[in-house]
């Protein structure tokens, strides 16, 4: 997405639809902003590079509205002058704190304050900054999971960028299988586990999830962190019962607030119980632990 000309969409939402609205143009952008109205509903802009394939978007609009229970949005696409969108994203990436994880990108010339866990990530064409409320909640649930005992083995599940599996590797030095269905989310992983020195604990891979022999191969997992979206969180239930170690938990986001109930009664009934859970800009972060 970097070099050439791109497209800017523009549409207004009530703020509360902020948070899925952004989820949905995620795969599709190279950046989201949003900004506050005096009275109203909220501008969202999102930018990417290339031609616009407007039927994606509004079919993702569509879907992040859903979500949010409102009207899907009206959308205005524009084409932009030629412009770096990757750099122009990078160059707006602020540090920021987490927990006990220190994110930032390769720019930052600042130190990691003290005690806190560094987390090098550059904008890129995975999922996973630490800036959305699911990304954070998951990292919120790491530590405080990590505060009491070590996992050995760990999967993340839809790892994107791969930053929940470096914050496992950095804090556990654990054994970590990370696993996306997209070949350029593996390609980033692994860069990123080279960047952030961990390259010896994490393993990318490509591959449908559970379903991977590999992935199966590695296991049981006393972590499992998944931050996708409630539907496969709920479909993959029994699966996720079956990969833990006994006594393991597993960090389920990428859920709203209103979705718990339909990601928690699948995990129930495949002998998992509610151990915490996280709020956060409307959005959930559960945490489930096997017997």
């Amino acid at each position: 997405m970097s070099g050439g000309a791109g497209w800017k969409l523009t549409c207004f939402a009530p703020e509360a639809a902020l948070p899925a609205l952004e989820a949905a143009l995620e795969p599709l952008s190279a950046a989201i902003a949003t900004f506050p109205a005096d009275a109203g509903p909220w501008r969202l802009d999102a930018f990417g590079g290339g031609l616009p394939d407007e039927a994606a978007l509004n079919a993702a609009l569509a879907r992040g509205a859903a979500t949010a229970g409102v009207p899907a949005p009206d959308a205005n696409v524009v084409w932009l002058p030629e412009i770096d969108w990757l750099a122009a994203n990078r160059a707006s990436f602020a540090p920021l704190r987490v927990g006990r994880y220190f994110i930032h990108d390769s720019d930052y010339a600042g130190v990691v304050p003290p005690g806190a866990v560094g987390l090098r990530i550059d904008a890129a064409t995975a999922f996973g900054s630490g800036d959305h409320a699911t990304t954070a909640g998951c990292l919120l649930a790491l530590d405080a999971l990590a505060r009491r005992r070590r996992p050995a083995r760990v999967l993340d599940l839809g790892c994107g960028s791969g930053i929940l599996a470096l914050a496992a590797a950095r804090t556990c030095h654990a054994r970590v299988t990370a696993v996306d269905v997209d070949p350029e989310a593996a390609r980033v992983t692994a860069r990123n586990a080279r960047l952030n020195g961990v390259a010896r604990f994490v393993t990318a891979l490509a591959g449908d999830g559970y379903r991977d022999a590999r992935v199966a191969r590695g296991g049981p997992y006393d972590l499992i962190l998944a931050n996708i979206l409630a539907r496969p969180l709920a479909a993959m239930a029994p699966s996720c019962a079956r990969a833990l170690a006994p006594g393991g938990h597993a960090v389920r986001s990428g859920l709203l607030v209103g979705q718990e109930a339909q990601v928690l009664a699948p995990h129930r009934v495949a002998g998992l119980r509610l151990v915490r859970r996280w709020r956060r800009d409307g959005w959930s972060t559960l945490v489930v632990a096997a017997p």
